[in-house]
């Protein structure tokens, strides 16, 4: 992606814990560099390099954000972990979604809670 952002907005809804978060993640260029760096990925022909050139975030219950870079799955590299800003109010627009996700995973919240950690 030639001009490569420097900043990413992102907002989304926790349907685990029924809030909105958000976060400005700016691109730091130590990870533009890294992703220009042939990393090692497999393929059925052996061990080839190629950079790792696909962003990734990942978005926990709790805000956390997590973001990695990789080119294959197995060589993902993790850059860093930041806390999203939970917003004011419920995400009523989103409450049949959210019933739905808790009637889904309902026996597994009850024994275990909302997993923050881990992630």
């Amino acid at each position: 992606m030639e001009p490569f952002p420097n900043y990413i907005g992102i907002q989304w809804v926790s349907f685990a814990d029924e809030k909105v978060y958000q976060k400005l993640i700016e691109i730091k260029s130590e990870w533009r560099e890294a992703m220009r760096e042939p990393a090692p990925f497999t393929t059925s022909k052996g061990l080839k390099y190629k950079p790792r050139n696909v962003l990734t975030l990942g978005l926990a219950p709790g805000g956390e954000i997590v973001v990695w870079i990789k080119s294959q799955v197995g060589n993902e590299l993790e850059l860093v972990r930041l806390q999203g800003n939970e917003m004011e109010g419920k995400p009523q627009e989103y409450s049949v979604l959210i019933e739905d996700y808790k009637d889904e995973h309902r026996e597994y919240l009850d024994m275990h809670g909302i997993p923050l950690e881990g992630w």
